[in-house]
């Protein structure tokens, strides 16, 4: 899990990567925030990642409550999937 980065949900369809950097700058200064799009139609799939200068504005943003056009969001800590430990598929037997 990276300190200073957050995992955004249940964005509203029209929340484009500059407004949810704006969003989020009031908790601190922000590095880098996008919003995750369909690969094929370029639409937003509803949730995004900000990630902030410092560990301690990623934590204030995570305590606040978040309404972006009347609509909550959810925000929490994200976590680098590739850091996970994959599951070993040992298909030998062992004697």
């Amino acid at each position: 899990m990276s300190g200073n980065r957050i995992f955004v949900a249940r964005l509203p369809w029209s929340i484009c990567k500059v407004a949810l950097r704006n969003h989020f700058s009031k908790f601190g200064p922000v590095n880098d925030g996008y919003v995750v799009l369909d690969r094929i139609t370029r639409r937003s799939k509803g949730y995004g990642f900000v990630t902030f200068a410092n560990a301690d504005s990623a934590n204030s943003a995570i305590n606040a409550q978040h309404e972006i056009e009347g609509k909550q969001i959810v925000v929490s800590h994200a976590f680098d999937k590739r850091a996970e430990t994959p599951a070993t598929n040992n298909t030998e037997t062992q004697q």
